[in-house]
């Protein structure tokens, strides 16, 4: 099967960022992108239900149409399916169906969970399916949008597995012949921090060029903070965050260091899922 990377896509500002985005990766690996646009299924038990259905199946033509004129407009590949199914049933069987070395999905800024849960629903999904997933902020400058040529990868003082779908981003990565940094958020009484960390990026097979990297470690109060400090200062294109687990129960009982990354970043996000928990 030819690389392929699949973009999750809707008519937002977002999406488009996630586009355009894949398209500039895809380029150096000679990739595919499959653009999926999935609308939810209308009630269908009611009379209100039956005029829903009828007036969205209108729409989704005219969606249908909209995304492949945009899929034959792009630089690279592409392929456009709008669906309307269930949400993680489409995504799954999409998955299935291309085994792409990568998940790509708009950013969109949002204030609060509800918003934040109907906008970026694809949040959890790098830990829910191991696929790695590139979150594009829809504030991405257009001057950004080039392969990147430095990624800072976080990591803490422990270490860590990836999964298969993760490990199997390497292609991609050694396409962009791009710098892997990986770094850490210490406090001043910590001056070992993350060196387990860093031995456990060095061995994890993702990319040769974590082989013989070196730790950038920052000292600050908060790991969301010390994140965006490291990126400056390394002019890093993307930040790398391993991935747990990113539940929603987890964000009612005080969130998360990739809750916080994600409502402040300038630079695309993307979540590498480990193993440590299983899969959900």
């Amino acid at each position: 099967m030819k690389p392929n990377l699949l973009v999750l896509t809707d008519s937002s500002p977002a999406a488009e960022r996630a586009r355009a985005y894949a398209a500039v990766l895809a380029a150096p690996l000679g990739a595919e992108v499959h653009l999926l646009h999935v609308y939810p299924t209308p009630p269908t038990t009611t009379r209100v239900g039956r005029v829903m259905h009828a007036t969205n199946a209108s729409y989704v033509r005219r969606e249908r149409h909209a995304l492949e004129h945009v899929a034959a407009a792009m630089t690279v590949p592409a392929t456009a399916t709008t669906v309307t199914t269930d949400w993680n049933e489409a995504v799954q069987q999409a998955l299935d169906q291309y085994r792409p070395l990568l998940l790509i999905a708009g950013l969109t800024a949002t204030d609060g969970l509800l918003d934040e849960w109907l906008s970026n629903r694809t949040l959890p999904l790098a830990h829910q399916t191991g696929y790695p997933l590139l979150l594009v902020p829809e504030n991405l400058p257009t001057a950004a949008l080039r392969p990147p040529r430095c990624l800072a990868l976080a990591v803490r003082d422990q270490s860590f597995t990836l999964t298969p779908e993760a490990l199997a981003l390497s292609p991609l990565l050694v396409a962009l012949d791009a710098a892997v940094v990986p770094i850490t958020v210490a406090r001043p009484t910590e001056p070992d921090a993350g060196r387990h960390g860093l031995a456990a990026a060095q061995q994890c097979g993702l990319t040769p060029a974590l082989a013989g990297s070196s730790l950038y470690r920052v000292v600050a109060e908060t790991q969301a903070a010390g994140l965006q400090q490291a990126v400056a200062a390394l002019a890093a294109e993307v930040l790398v965050l391993l991935d747990p687990g990113h539940g929603w129960v987890a964000k009612l009982f005080g969130g998360s260091v990739i809750d916080e990354v994600l409502r402040h970043t300038q630079v695309p996000v993307l979540l590498l899922a480990t193993q440590e928990n299983g899969l959900d």
